[in-house]
């Protein structure tokens, strides 16, 4: 999948279906909502200081990585990476 074409909006309906809940959360702008499923799932989001805005965010296991200058929306394109949407 190409996730850097996709919108905020079409990332969060995928976490969404990829969850099997409704759609509507703001996985891409809520720490509250997606703050669980990044612990639940040992993202780590890091920030490069060289890199004016830029954040990654990359899973314990099985390595995957992403960059977005936002940190939630990186991290849900992992999560969605490591439930095979890649």
């Amino acid at each position: 999948m190409n996730y850097q074409e996709m919108s905020d909006e079409q990332i969060e309906f995928a976490v969404s279906d990829a969850l099997g809940i409704p759609r509507g959360d703001k996985w891409c702008s809520d720490w509250a909502v997606s703050g669980p499923i990044i612990s639940r799932k040992e993202i780590s989001i890091i920030f490069h200081w060289n890199d004016a805005g830029i954040h990654g965010a990359v899973p314990k296991f099985p390595a995957r990585y992403y960059e977005d200058s936002n940190p939630l929306r990186a991290a849900m394109i992992v999560f969605l990476m490591m439930e095979g949407g890649e």
